[in-house]
């Protein structure tokens, strides 16, 4: 990452399924989320903009947690986002670079500040 990029983040967090208004969080001081060690399609991203699709409400009623749940509460939701790139174990993607990811899987994490991607 960068020399000026925070050691934290602020990020929206959910802490349970169910009735919104009682599991969202905005919680600051959410460590940034690091390229895995010996990752070759992974990226952080600096989050400009966020979608909420449909699929982030299902998951976040709990009514598909077997096919789309978080794997632990609390967690960052979202999957669609566009941002900048900060650092990557993919060279075809370099600092600096505007992209565009959504998540058909794993990582989510699209309403922090930074967002780790896979870049295949």
């Amino acid at each position: 990452m960068t020399s000026n990029t925070p050691e934290t983040m602020r990020a929206v967090q959910i802490s349970d399924y169910g009735d919104i208004k009682t599991s969202i969080t905005v919680a600051s001081n959410i460590p940034i989320p690091k390229v895995p060690l010996k990752s070759k399609n992974n990226a952080i991203v600096k989050t400009l903009a966020v979608s909420l699709a449909p699929g982030d409400i299902r998951v976040l009623s709990g009514k598909t947690k077997e096919y789309q749940g978080p794997p632990s509460f609390p967690y960052i939701p979202g999957g669609d986002l566009c941002g900048v790139i900060i650092s990557s174990s993919d060279p075809t993607f370099r600092p600096g670079q505007t992209v565009a990811a959504r998540f058909h899987e794993k990582p989510l994490g699209a309403l922090g500040e930074y967002a780790l991607i896979h870049t295949d």
